[in-house]
This record gives structure tokens, sequence and C-alpha cells, in this order.
């Protein structure tokens, strides 16, 4: 018998919504995110103190030079506190000056944002990227690299290149963050929480058959066969090929052989 105490918060999906209408700035998808990991995210600071780290910074700033900058006004990487999932509030990481390649990444682009240099993210795989101008910055380090040197990474850890350096969207960045928290949340066996979070992200992308099979696990985990079912068949609609529907199939067929149970 499950009881899923969690739940979506109407408030945040339109603040969602709102942003997905017009999806142009990173920040402002970041702070929508910061909300959805807590509801008293200070948003408003959020945004001024980006606009004053910007100032601090000065509008001389060049691309090679605003990531030392704000290097050296301490934002670095959270170390041993890397996997929690505060790292992944902007208002927390404008704070402690401590996050992960996404966080930091999104206020190099805010900072960037506001002193008028063309600036992306980068979704790289692992480890989130950030060009400024025509640099490369690794936010986590809060220093330029090189694509030589990410190269030899993906090389080293037997990642493909594919897509490596593609642009990510604000979309990608906010949907990203969203999936570093829901990760968290499965980890600790918060699968409720890891449900609600993903109801959020069906927002972004209904019709991801990912999404879809990690909700069945998480459902799965929480001794819902009916609901593992639901979602595994939107997973099949939605498969990119023949071969994962397939394989989605299988597994649909045996869920359904589940004994059913009450929800609540």
């Amino acid at each position: 018998m499950i009881d899923r105490c969690g739940f979506v918060d109407a408030r945040l999906q339109k603040e969602l919504a709102g942003f997905l209408d017009a999806p142009n700035d990173p920040v402002e998808g970041a702070l929508v995110v910061a909300r959805i990991i807590n509801a008293d995210a200070d948003v408003d600071w959020a945004r001024d103190e980006i606009g004053r780290l910007a100032a601090e910074v000065g509008e001389s700033t060049e691309a090679a030079t605003l990531a030392p900058q704000l290097g050296r006004l301490g934002f670095t990487g959270a170390g041993s506190r890397y996997y929690e999932a505060e790292n992944n509030r902007l208002d927390h990481v404008l704070r402690t000056r401590q996050g992960i390649p996404i966080s930091l990444g999104v206020i190099l682009l805010g900072v960037a944002g506001r002193l008028g240099l063309a600036a992306a993210g980068v979704n790289f795989p692992r480890h989130f990227l950030v060009t400024i101008g025509d640099v490369l910055v690794d936010p986590y380090a809060m220093a330029p690299t090189t694509v030589a040197d990410c190269r030899e990474w993906l090389k080293r850890n037997e990642v493909r290149e594919d897509d490596a350096f593609d642009k990510a969207a604000p979309v990608d960045i906010a949907m990203r963050m969203l999936n570093n928290v829901r990760n968290v949340a499965h980890e600790r066996g918060d699968f409720g929480r890891s449900l609600d979070l993903s109801d959020y992200q069906l927002m972004i992308v209904p019709n991801s058959y990912l999404l879809h099979t990690e909700r069945a696990d998480a459902w799965l985990a929480l001794e819902a066969p009916e609901m593992v079912v639901a979602e595994l068949e939107q997973a099949v609609a939605h498969a990119p090929t023949k071969r994962i529907a397939q394989r989605l199939r299988g597994r649909l067929d045996r869920a359904r052989r589940l004994r059913k149970s009450a929800v609540h």
C-alpha cells in the first residue's frame, strides 16, 4: 500500500509554464528550479545579486577574464558537498559561492548577459561548460579550458563525442538541473519526491520515453504496479525506435503480471 504524500504546487506549475512560454533567460529558468527545490528560495535577491556581481566585476571585463574574476570573488566547486540537491538552487549557490558546474555556469551566464557579453551553455556530458565569446570555460574551476582538453576527458572516460559540444538552451539547463535533484531524491530512496520533480519535468518534455521509464522505476519501488504499467505504456508510445519499443513492451508485459496495489 502506497501513501504518496508529495504534491505538485499549482503556483510553481504556473511559474514554470510562464518560463516555458518565453524560455530565453537561463537565470529565470534556474530560479524556477530553485523554487521547485524550495518554495522559499529567495529568487528576487538572486536576481539582484547577479546584477550586483556584474557591477562589481565591471563593464570593462572581457570574455577571457570573467570566470577568473568570479573565482577571485570566491566562486568555486562544492567539493565534498557536490551531490547535495541545494547545489542546484541558484540563490543558495550565490550565497555560499560554492556549487556544481551547471549552477556556477548559470551564474556566469547571468553575469555575462548583464555585461553584454555573448555567452551560452554547453551540454557537455557530466560536466556543464560555458562559452563566453570564443572562450570555452569550465565553471567548476572558474577558468578557461580547451576543446582539446575536453576531448581528452571524453577519451579517458570512454564517452562518445556525439553532441558533447552542443549548445544548451535555457530549457535544457532547467531540465538538467531538475534531473540532478531528482537523481539525488531517487538515490536516497525518496521516490515520492522523485515523482513530484518528474511531474514538473513532464511539463518540459511530455513525450520523453526515458522520463516515463524512470518514473516506472520509482513507482515500482513504491510497490504500485498499476502505475508502473501506466508509465511503461507511455514509454512505449513515445519510444524513438522499434527496438526500444520492443524492449519496453517486454518490461510492460512483466509489469502487467504484478499484483495490484492500492494508491492513496
